[in-house]
C-alpha cells in the first residue's frame, strides 16, 4: 500500500501550528477526561504529538492509515498502552471501546463512505459511549474559503485526497443513529470539536 502522506509527515505539525496555532490541538484535546478509566479507539491519529503530554493514561488501539505516520505516532507514544496498526481499521465486536476519536480524518472520506464508517464503528461502541469527533466544517469567511480551497488542492495532489468539500457531518451522524451532546467552536465555527453518543444511549 502506497503512503501518500510520507511526503508531508515530517513537517505535517509544523504546518498545521503555522497556518492554525494551537486551535486544532485545542480542539484535539478539549474534551480529554477521565483517560484511567476508558479504553480508546484512535483512527487516523496522525504523528500522535497532540497525545503525547497525556500518553501515560491512553490505552487502546491507535490506527493509521500512513506508515510514515504511524512511525512518528509510536515514538511520540512511546509510553502509552496503545496498541498500533497501519491500515484501515477493521472492527472486531467482541473487541469493545469507551470512546472513539475521529480527529481531523472524517474530512477525507467520501459520503457513502463515511455512512458506512460510521455505521461499522458503532459496533465496536460500549454502551453510553462517545465518539469524539474533530474537524474542518463550512468557511465562515472569504479568508478561510481561500484558505480551505488551498488545503483541499495541497492534499489531493500529495495525498490523493477524494474530496472537493467538506462532509455533512450533522446529517451523516444523524444518519447512523448518533445525536450531538457536546460541542467547541473555533474561528467562528470552521474548526469545531464534537462529542456524539449512540441515540438510543
Amino acid at each position: 500500500m502506497k503512503d501518500f502522506y510520507s511526503f508531508i509527515a515530517p513537517f505535517y505539525s509544523f504546518l498545521s501550528k503555522l497556518v492554525f496555532g494551537n486551535d486544532l490541538n485545542d480542539l484535539k484535546i478539549r474534551f480529554v477526561s477521565n483517560l484511567y478509566q476508558k479504553k480508546i479507539l484512535i483512527i487516523g491519529g496522525g504523528d500522535g504529538l497532540d497525545y503525547r503530554e497525556f500518553q501515560s493514561d491512553l490505552e487502546g488501539e491507535y490506527w493509521e492509515l500512513s506508515e510514515a505516520m504511524l512511525r512518528k505516532a509510536k515514538k511520540n507514544l512511546a509510553q502509552s498502552k496503545l496498541t498500533f496498526h497501519l491500515g484501515d481499521f477493521r472492527s472486531n465486536p467482541k473487541n469493545q471501546f469507551d470512546e472513539i476519536w475521529l480527529h481531523f480524518v472524517l474530512d477525507t472520506f467520501p459520503d457513502f463512505e463515511l455512512e458506512q464508517f460510521l455505521l461499522e464503528i458503532k459496533k465496536v461502541l460500549k454502551p453510553h459511549s462517545k465518539i469524539y469527533l474533530a474537524d474542518f466544517f463550512k468557511p465562515q469567511s472569504n479568508v478561510q474559503r481561500t484558505i480551505h480551497s488551498s488545503m483541499l488542492v495541497f492534499f489531493r495532489v500529495f495525498t490523493q485526497h477524494q474530496r472537493t468539500d467538506v462532509p455533512d457531518y450533522e446529517e451523516a451522524f444523524g444518519k447512523a443513529g448518533f445525536q450531538k451532546v457536546d460541542e467547541m467552536k473555533k474561528r467562528k465555527g470552521w474548526i469545531r470539536a464534537q462529542l456524539w453518543v449512540s441515540a438510543a444511549s
